[in-house]
Protein backbone atom coordinates (compact mmCIF):
# COMPACT_ATOMS: atom_id res chain seq x y z
CA UNK A 1 0.00 0.00 0.00
CA UNK A 2 1.39 3.42 -0.95
CA UNK A 3 -0.40 6.78 -0.95
CA UNK A 4 -3.77 5.08 -0.60
CA UNK A 5 -3.17 2.75 -3.56
CA UNK A 6 -2.88 -0.99 -3.06
CA UNK A 7 -0.34 -2.71 -5.32
CA UNK A 8 -0.67 -6.48 -5.82
CA UNK A 9 1.61 -8.84 -7.75
CA UNK A 10 0.53 -12.35 -8.74
CA UNK A 11 2.32 -15.12 -10.60
CA UNK A 12 -0.28 -17.50 -12.05
CA UNK A 13 0.50 -20.22 -14.61
CA UNK A 14 3.78 -18.55 -15.49
CA UNK A 15 2.26 -15.10 -16.11
CA UNK A 16 2.92 -12.17 -13.78
CA UNK A 17 0.02 -9.79 -13.11
CA UNK A 18 0.22 -6.33 -11.57
CA UNK A 19 -2.93 -4.82 -10.05
CA UNK A 20 -3.51 -1.38 -8.59
CA UNK A 21 -6.56 -0.39 -6.59
CA UNK A 22 -7.14 3.16 -5.36
CA UNK A 23 -8.70 2.83 -1.91
CA UNK A 24 -8.95 6.53 -1.13
CA UNK A 25 -12.37 7.95 -0.35
CA UNK A 26 -14.22 8.96 -3.48
CA UNK A 27 -12.11 6.78 -5.78
CA UNK A 28 -12.93 3.36 -7.20
CA UNK A 29 -10.16 2.95 -9.73
CA UNK A 30 -8.73 -0.50 -10.36
CA UNK A 31 -6.43 -1.71 -13.12
CA UNK A 32 -4.70 -4.95 -14.09
CA UNK A 33 -1.81 -5.48 -16.47
CA UNK A 34 0.80 -8.11 -17.28
CA UNK A 35 4.43 -7.48 -16.55
CA UNK A 36 7.36 -8.37 -18.76
CA UNK A 37 10.43 -10.11 -17.37
CA UNK A 38 12.42 -6.84 -17.45
CA UNK A 39 9.86 -5.22 -15.11
CA UNK A 40 10.10 -7.93 -12.47
CA UNK A 41 12.43 -8.46 -9.55
CA UNK A 42 15.22 -10.78 -10.77
CA UNK A 43 13.83 -14.03 -9.32
CA UNK A 44 16.13 -16.19 -11.45
CA UNK A 45 19.15 -14.24 -10.23
CA UNK A 46 17.92 -14.54 -6.63
CA UNK A 47 17.74 -18.32 -6.88
CA UNK A 48 21.17 -18.49 -8.49
CA UNK A 49 22.51 -16.36 -5.64
CA UNK A 50 21.11 -18.89 -3.16
CA UNK A 51 22.75 -21.67 -5.16
CA UNK A 52 26.09 -19.88 -4.79
CA UNK A 53 25.78 -19.17 -1.04
CA UNK A 54 28.77 -20.19 1.08
CA UNK A 55 29.14 -20.55 4.87
CA UNK A 56 30.86 -17.74 6.78
CA UNK A 57 31.96 -17.26 10.37
CA UNK A 58 31.12 -13.62 11.04
CA UNK A 59 29.26 -10.56 9.74
CA UNK A 60 30.28 -6.93 10.21
CA UNK A 61 27.32 -4.59 9.88
CA UNK A 62 25.88 -1.45 11.42
CA UNK A 63 22.85 -3.62 12.22
CA UNK A 64 23.20 -6.24 14.93
CA UNK A 65 22.75 -9.67 13.32
CA UNK A 66 22.10 -12.58 15.66
CA UNK A 67 21.79 -15.96 14.00
CA UNK A 68 20.76 -19.17 15.76
CA UNK A 69 21.77 -21.43 12.95
CA UNK A 70 24.11 -21.23 9.98
CA UNK A 71 25.44 -18.02 8.43
CA UNK A 72 25.95 -17.91 4.68
CA UNK A 73 27.02 -15.18 2.29
CA UNK A 74 26.22 -14.52 -1.35
CA UNK A 75 25.95 -11.61 -3.75
CA UNK A 76 23.20 -10.42 -6.06
CA UNK A 77 23.81 -7.94 -8.86
CA UNK A 78 27.11 -7.02 -7.22
CA UNK A 79 25.65 -6.38 -3.75
CA UNK A 80 26.56 -8.62 -0.78
CA UNK A 81 23.88 -10.41 1.24
CA UNK A 82 24.00 -12.57 4.35
CA UNK A 83 21.62 -15.46 5.00
CA UNK A 84 20.76 -16.84 8.42
CA UNK A 85 19.38 -20.37 8.03
CA UNK A 86 17.75 -21.46 11.29
CA UNK A 87 18.87 -24.73 12.85
CA UNK A 88 15.20 -25.71 12.87
CA UNK A 89 14.30 -25.69 9.17
CA UNK A 90 10.62 -25.10 9.91
CA UNK A 91 11.48 -21.63 11.21
CA UNK A 92 12.55 -20.43 7.79
CA UNK A 93 15.47 -18.16 7.08
CA UNK A 94 16.34 -14.48 6.95
CA UNK A 95 18.25 -12.49 4.34
CA UNK A 96 20.19 -9.36 5.36
CA UNK A 97 21.34 -6.65 2.96
CA UNK A 98 22.59 -3.10 3.31
CA UNK A 99 19.26 -1.63 2.12
CA UNK A 100 16.66 -4.16 3.25
CA UNK A 101 16.06 -7.44 5.09
CA UNK A 102 13.74 -10.28 4.10
CA UNK A 103 12.05 -12.76 6.46
CA UNK A 104 11.19 -16.05 4.75
CA UNK A 105 8.55 -18.22 6.42
CA UNK A 106 6.95 -21.45 5.26
CA UNK A 107 3.22 -21.94 4.63
CA UNK A 108 1.56 -24.91 6.26
CA UNK A 109 -0.73 -25.51 3.28
CA UNK A 110 -0.95 -24.64 -0.40
CA UNK A 111 -2.70 -21.40 -1.34
CA UNK A 112 -4.71 -21.14 -4.52
CA UNK A 113 -4.00 -17.84 -6.27
CA UNK A 114 -6.80 -16.89 -8.67
CA UNK A 115 -6.08 -15.36 -12.05
CA UNK A 116 -7.29 -11.72 -12.06
CA UNK A 117 -10.09 -10.68 -14.38
CA UNK A 118 -9.02 -8.93 -17.58
CA UNK A 119 -10.23 -8.59 -21.14
CA UNK A 120 -9.47 -11.31 -23.68
CA UNK A 121 -7.40 -8.82 -25.67
CA UNK A 122 -5.27 -7.99 -22.62
CA UNK A 123 -4.85 -11.65 -21.69
CA UNK A 124 -3.72 -12.55 -25.21
CA UNK A 125 -0.88 -10.04 -24.98
CA UNK A 126 0.45 -11.53 -21.74
CA UNK A 127 3.69 -13.47 -22.00
CA UNK A 128 4.94 -16.12 -19.62
CA UNK A 129 7.86 -15.32 -17.37
CA UNK A 130 11.04 -17.20 -18.38
CA UNK A 131 11.76 -20.36 -16.41
CA UNK A 132 13.62 -19.87 -13.15
CA UNK A 133 17.05 -21.25 -12.35
CA UNK A 134 17.64 -24.91 -11.60
CA UNK A 135 18.07 -25.32 -7.85
CA UNK A 136 20.79 -27.22 -6.07
CA UNK A 137 19.60 -29.74 -3.48
CA UNK A 138 20.67 -27.53 -0.58
CA UNK A 139 18.90 -24.48 -2.05
CA UNK A 140 15.73 -26.47 -2.65
CA UNK A 141 15.84 -27.70 0.94
CA UNK A 142 16.46 -24.18 2.20
CA UNK A 143 13.52 -22.52 0.43
CA UNK A 144 11.09 -25.36 1.16
CA UNK A 145 12.16 -26.19 4.72
CA UNK A 146 12.43 -29.86 3.79
CA UNK A 147 15.11 -30.98 6.24
CA UNK A 148 16.70 -29.73 9.43
CA UNK A 149 20.18 -29.99 7.94
CA UNK A 150 19.44 -27.79 4.97
CA UNK A 151 22.79 -26.06 4.96
CA UNK A 152 25.06 -28.92 5.88
CA UNK A 153 25.32 -29.84 2.21
CA UNK A 154 26.72 -26.44 1.22
CA UNK A 155 30.50 -26.15 0.85
CA UNK A 156 32.12 -26.96 4.17
CA UNK A 157 35.02 -24.52 3.88
CA UNK A 158 33.96 -21.34 5.64
CA UNK A 159 34.91 -17.91 4.40
CA UNK A 160 36.18 -15.17 6.68
CA UNK A 161 34.18 -12.15 7.75
CA UNK A 162 31.63 -10.59 5.38
CA UNK A 163 31.06 -6.84 5.57
CA UNK A 164 27.66 -5.38 4.69
CA UNK A 165 27.90 -1.78 3.43
CA UNK A 166 26.09 1.02 5.22
CA UNK A 167 22.50 1.58 4.11
CA UNK A 168 23.12 5.30 3.59
CA UNK A 169 26.10 7.40 2.54
CA UNK A 170 27.65 10.44 4.16
CA UNK A 171 29.40 13.24 2.33
CA UNK A 172 33.00 12.33 1.50
CA UNK A 173 33.97 15.86 0.44
CA UNK A 174 33.09 19.41 1.38
CA UNK A 175 29.44 20.38 1.68
CA UNK A 176 28.33 22.97 -0.86
CA UNK A 177 25.04 24.65 -1.85
CA UNK A 178 23.12 22.69 -4.50
CA UNK A 179 21.14 24.07 -7.43
CA UNK A 180 18.76 21.78 -9.33
CA UNK A 181 17.72 22.69 -12.88
CA UNK A 182 14.74 20.88 -14.43
CA UNK A 183 13.96 19.93 -18.01
CA UNK A 184 11.13 20.40 -20.50
CA UNK A 185 7.55 21.16 -19.52
CA UNK A 186 7.49 23.98 -16.93
CA UNK A 187 5.57 26.91 -18.41
CA UNK A 188 6.65 29.87 -16.27
CA UNK A 189 9.68 31.45 -14.61
CA UNK A 190 9.45 31.26 -10.85
CA UNK A 191 12.87 32.18 -9.53
CA UNK A 192 14.38 29.88 -6.91
CA UNK A 193 12.21 27.54 -4.86
CA UNK A 194 12.94 25.60 -1.68
CA UNK A 195 11.11 22.52 -2.94
CA UNK A 196 9.95 21.10 -6.26
CA UNK A 197 8.08 17.82 -6.82
CA UNK A 198 9.87 17.36 -10.16
CA UNK A 199 12.91 16.01 -8.29
CA UNK A 200 10.99 13.88 -5.80
CA UNK A 201 12.42 13.65 -2.29
CA UNK A 202 16.05 14.09 -3.30
CA UNK A 203 16.54 16.72 -0.58
CA UNK A 204 16.45 13.87 1.95
CA UNK A 205 19.27 12.09 0.11
CA UNK A 206 21.72 14.91 -0.51
CA UNK A 207 24.36 14.72 2.26
CA UNK A 208 26.80 16.97 0.35
CA UNK A 209 24.27 19.81 -0.05
CA UNK A 210 24.66 22.52 2.59
CA UNK A 211 21.51 24.10 1.13
CA UNK A 212 19.20 23.27 -1.77
CA UNK A 213 17.42 25.48 -4.29
CA UNK A 214 15.39 24.56 -7.36
CA UNK A 215 15.48 26.90 -10.36
CA UNK A 216 12.02 27.28 -11.92
CA UNK A 217 12.38 28.15 -15.60
CA UNK A 218 9.99 28.52 -18.51
CA UNK A 219 10.94 25.44 -20.52
CA UNK A 220 7.87 25.56 -22.74
CA UNK A 221 8.01 28.99 -24.36
CA UNK A 222 11.81 29.37 -24.45
CA UNK A 223 14.29 27.38 -26.52
CA UNK A 224 17.09 25.79 -24.54
CA UNK A 225 19.56 28.18 -26.19
CA UNK A 226 17.54 31.33 -25.52
CA UNK A 227 19.38 34.21 -23.85
CA UNK A 228 16.54 34.40 -21.32
CA UNK A 229 17.03 30.84 -20.06
CA UNK A 230 20.83 30.96 -20.15
CA UNK A 231 20.98 34.27 -18.27
CA UNK A 232 18.58 33.04 -15.59
CA UNK A 233 20.55 29.83 -15.06
CA UNK A 234 23.79 31.77 -14.66
CA UNK A 235 22.19 34.34 -12.34
CA UNK A 236 20.80 31.57 -10.14
CA UNK A 237 24.06 29.61 -10.14
CA UNK A 238 26.12 32.69 -9.23
CA UNK A 239 23.80 33.44 -6.30
CA UNK A 240 24.30 30.11 -4.55
CA UNK A 241 27.76 30.62 -3.02
CA UNK A 242 29.55 33.67 -1.64
CA UNK A 243 32.70 32.30 -3.29
CA UNK A 244 31.25 32.89 -6.75
CA UNK A 245 32.27 36.04 -8.63
CA UNK A 246 29.66 38.09 -10.46
CA UNK A 247 32.40 40.26 -11.97
CA UNK A 248 34.13 37.32 -13.68
CA UNK A 249 30.87 35.33 -13.91
CA UNK A 250 32.55 32.34 -12.26
CA UNK A 251 30.43 29.87 -10.29
CA UNK A 252 32.48 28.48 -7.39
CA UNK A 253 31.93 26.00 -4.54
CA UNK A 254 28.55 24.90 -5.88
CA UNK A 255 26.90 21.65 -6.95
CA UNK A 256 24.68 22.04 -10.03
CA UNK A 257 22.32 19.19 -10.94
CA UNK A 258 20.70 19.37 -14.38
CA UNK A 259 18.02 17.08 -15.79
CA UNK A 260 17.18 16.64 -19.48
CA UNK A 261 16.91 20.01 -21.27
CA UNK A 262 18.53 21.63 -18.22
CA UNK A 263 21.86 20.14 -19.33
CA UNK A 264 21.65 21.97 -22.65
CA UNK A 265 20.71 25.27 -21.01
CA UNK A 266 23.75 25.16 -18.73
CA UNK A 267 26.02 23.87 -21.50
CA UNK A 268 24.82 26.63 -23.81
CA UNK A 269 25.28 29.29 -21.13
CA UNK A 270 28.89 28.22 -20.58
CA UNK A 271 29.55 28.07 -24.34
CA UNK A 272 28.17 31.58 -24.89
CA UNK A 273 30.27 33.04 -22.06
CA UNK A 274 27.38 33.97 -19.78
CA UNK A 275 29.07 32.16 -16.90
CA UNK A 276 31.82 29.63 -16.23
CA UNK A 277 32.41 26.89 -13.66
CA UNK A 278 35.35 26.98 -11.27
CA UNK A 279 37.16 23.74 -10.45
CA UNK A 280 35.41 23.78 -7.06
CA UNK A 281 32.01 23.47 -8.72
CA UNK A 282 30.57 20.06 -9.61
CA UNK A 283 28.15 19.62 -12.51
CA UNK A 284 25.95 16.52 -12.24
CA UNK A 285 24.17 15.74 -15.51
CA UNK A 286 21.03 13.60 -15.71
CA UNK A 287 19.59 12.26 -18.99
CA UNK A 288 20.75 15.16 -21.13
CA UNK A 289 19.54 15.22 -24.78
CA UNK A 290 22.89 16.63 -25.89
CA UNK A 291 22.29 15.81 -29.56
CA UNK A 292 18.54 16.28 -29.23
CA UNK A 293 15.66 13.84 -28.97
CA UNK A 294 13.80 12.08 -31.76
CA UNK A 295 10.72 12.75 -29.64
CA UNK A 296 10.87 16.34 -30.89
CA UNK A 297 11.06 15.21 -34.53
CA UNK A 298 8.25 12.70 -33.98
CA UNK A 299 6.00 15.34 -32.41
CA UNK A 300 6.62 17.87 -35.18
CA UNK A 301 5.96 15.37 -37.97
CA UNK A 302 2.93 13.87 -36.23
CA UNK A 303 1.42 17.29 -35.56
CA UNK A 304 1.66 17.96 -39.28
CA UNK A 305 -0.10 14.72 -40.21
CA UNK A 306 -2.37 14.20 -37.18
CA UNK A 307 -2.72 11.17 -34.92
CA UNK A 308 -0.61 12.20 -31.90
CA UNK A 309 -0.90 9.72 -29.03
CA UNK A 310 -1.98 11.21 -25.71
CA UNK A 311 0.89 9.57 -23.84
CA UNK A 312 3.49 11.17 -26.09
CA UNK A 313 1.76 14.54 -25.76
CA UNK A 314 2.17 14.30 -21.98
CA UNK A 315 5.95 14.08 -22.43
CA UNK A 316 6.53 16.71 -25.10
CA UNK A 317 3.41 18.89 -25.05
CA UNK A 318 0.57 18.82 -27.54
CA UNK A 319 0.21 20.19 -31.05
CA UNK A 320 1.47 22.49 -32.34
CA UNK A 321 4.93 21.75 -30.95
CA UNK A 322 6.01 24.43 -28.49
CA UNK A 323 9.20 26.46 -28.81
CA UNK A 324 11.19 24.41 -26.30
CA UNK A 325 10.25 21.10 -27.91
CA UNK A 326 11.21 22.38 -31.36
CA UNK A 327 14.61 23.39 -30.03
CA UNK A 328 15.29 19.75 -29.10
CA UNK A 329 15.16 18.51 -32.71
CA UNK A 330 17.64 15.70 -33.31
CA UNK A 331 21.02 16.88 -34.58
CA UNK A 332 21.56 16.13 -38.26
CA UNK A 333 17.89 15.38 -38.99
CA UNK A 334 15.31 17.29 -41.02
CA UNK A 335 14.05 19.53 -38.21
CA UNK A 336 17.55 20.62 -37.15
CA UNK A 337 18.81 23.65 -39.13
CA UNK A 338 22.53 24.41 -39.42
CA UNK A 339 22.51 27.09 -36.72
CA UNK A 340 20.94 24.67 -34.22
CA UNK A 341 23.63 22.10 -34.99
CA UNK A 342 26.26 24.74 -34.24
CA UNK A 343 24.62 25.47 -30.88
CA UNK A 344 24.48 21.74 -30.07
CA UNK A 345 28.17 21.34 -30.85
CA UNK A 346 29.09 24.22 -28.55
CA UNK A 347 26.91 22.95 -25.68
CA UNK A 348 28.37 19.45 -26.08
CA UNK A 349 31.90 20.81 -25.82
CA UNK A 350 31.03 22.55 -22.54
CA UNK A 351 29.35 19.41 -21.25
CA UNK A 352 32.14 16.95 -22.02
CA UNK A 353 34.82 19.25 -20.60
CA UNK A 354 33.01 20.45 -17.46
CA UNK A 355 30.57 17.77 -16.31
CA UNK A 356 31.70 15.94 -13.16
CA UNK A 357 29.25 13.04 -13.10
CA UNK A 358 26.58 11.76 -15.49
CA UNK A 359 23.59 9.43 -15.28
CA UNK A 360 22.28 7.99 -18.57
CA UNK A 361 20.18 4.98 -19.55
CA UNK A 362 20.55 2.28 -22.18
CA UNK A 363 17.19 0.60 -21.52
CA UNK A 364 13.68 1.86 -20.82
CA UNK A 365 12.84 -0.93 -18.33
CA UNK A 366 12.38 1.58 -15.54
CA UNK A 367 11.04 1.44 -12.01
CA UNK A 368 7.44 0.47 -11.34
CA UNK A 369 5.46 3.71 -11.42
CA UNK A 370 2.47 5.33 -13.09
CA UNK A 371 4.90 6.81 -15.64
CA UNK A 372 6.43 3.49 -16.70
CA UNK A 373 3.85 2.55 -19.33
CA UNK A 374 4.01 5.98 -21.01
CA UNK A 375 7.81 5.85 -21.31
CA UNK A 376 7.69 2.32 -22.73
CA UNK A 377 5.13 3.55 -25.26
CA UNK A 378 7.46 6.41 -26.16
CA UNK A 379 10.36 4.00 -26.66
CA UNK A 380 8.21 1.89 -28.98
CA UNK A 381 6.56 4.67 -31.00
CA UNK A 382 9.26 7.34 -31.36
CA UNK A 383 11.67 6.50 -34.22
CA UNK A 384 14.79 6.55 -32.05
CA UNK A 385 18.15 6.13 -33.76
CA UNK A 386 19.11 3.55 -31.16
CA UNK A 387 17.24 0.96 -29.09
CA UNK A 388 19.40 2.09 -26.18
CA UNK A 389 17.19 4.86 -24.83
CA UNK A 390 15.14 5.89 -21.80
CA UNK A 391 11.99 6.49 -23.84
CA UNK A 392 12.94 10.10 -24.58
CA UNK A 393 16.74 10.36 -24.76
CA UNK A 394 19.15 7.91 -26.35
CA UNK A 395 22.22 6.74 -24.46
CA UNK A 396 24.44 8.15 -27.23
CA UNK A 397 22.74 11.54 -26.89
CA UNK A 398 23.20 11.59 -23.12
CA UNK A 399 26.81 10.43 -23.44
CA UNK A 400 27.51 13.13 -26.04
CA UNK A 401 31.02 12.02 -26.87
CA UNK A 402 32.04 10.90 -23.38
CA UNK A 403 33.87 7.57 -23.68
CA UNK A 404 31.74 4.48 -23.03
CA UNK A 405 34.66 3.15 -20.96
CA UNK A 406 33.86 5.83 -18.36
CA UNK A 407 30.42 4.34 -17.70
CA UNK A 408 29.42 1.46 -15.44
CA UNK A 409 26.03 0.01 -14.52
CA UNK A 410 26.53 0.27 -10.77
CA UNK A 411 25.56 3.22 -8.58
CA UNK A 412 29.13 3.50 -7.28
CA UNK A 413 30.30 4.82 -10.67
CA UNK A 414 30.39 8.58 -11.27
CA UNK A 415 29.39 7.88 -14.85
CA UNK A 416 26.34 5.68 -14.38
CA UNK A 417 24.55 3.88 -17.22
CA UNK A 418 21.21 2.64 -15.95
CA UNK A 419 18.09 0.78 -16.97
CA UNK A 420 15.83 3.65 -15.95
CA UNK A 421 13.30 5.64 -17.91
CA UNK A 422 13.52 9.38 -18.47
CA UNK A 423 11.42 10.32 -15.44
CA UNK A 424 13.09 7.83 -13.09
CA UNK A 425 16.29 9.88 -13.40
CA UNK A 426 14.56 12.84 -11.72
CA UNK A 427 14.70 10.74 -8.51
CA UNK A 428 10.91 10.97 -8.10
CA UNK A 429 10.36 7.19 -8.28
CA UNK A 430 13.03 6.21 -5.77
CA UNK A 431 15.26 3.15 -6.19
CA UNK A 432 14.88 -0.51 -7.04
CA UNK A 433 15.37 -2.86 -4.10
CA UNK A 434 17.96 -5.08 -5.74
CA UNK A 435 19.00 -4.03 -9.25
CA UNK A 436 22.11 -1.84 -8.91
CA UNK A 437 21.42 -0.47 -12.40
CA UNK A 438 18.21 1.12 -11.08
CA UNK A 439 19.32 3.10 -8.03
CA UNK A 440 19.38 6.79 -9.01
CA UNK A 441 18.77 8.12 -5.49
CA UNK A 442 21.52 6.06 -3.90
CA UNK A 443 23.85 7.05 -6.75
CA UNK A 444 23.37 10.74 -5.98
CA UNK A 445 23.53 10.21 -2.22
CA UNK A 446 26.90 8.44 -2.50
CA UNK A 447 28.29 10.47 -5.40
CA UNK A 448 30.31 13.35 -3.92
Amino acid sequence: MKDGVQHTYRLVDGVTYYQTKNQQAGFAQESTECLTASSLPPVKDMLEALNAAKPITKVESSESISCEGKLLSTSLDGSPFVICAASDASKGFKVYGSDFNVDMTYLSSKIEIPKPAMSAEQAEACAKTPAAAKLTTSTANLITGTTSGVVSEVMSTEAATVILPEATCTCAGAKRPCLFIHGLGHDSDGGLADSFDYFGDIASHAPCCSSIKFALLDTVNNAWYSDTSENKVCTHALSMSSSSSTSTKTVADTIIVTHSMGNLILGGAIASGKCSLASTTSWVGLSGPMIGSMGSDYLQSTCASGGLLAGIASLFGGCPANTATKSLAYEGEAYCPADLKTKYDAAQASYTSKVSAVMCSNAVDGLLSTDQAVLKLAAAVIPHKSSENDGVVEYQSCRAGLATSKFSNTYTSKFYVTKLNHLDTTFRHGDALIQTSQMPVKWFECLL
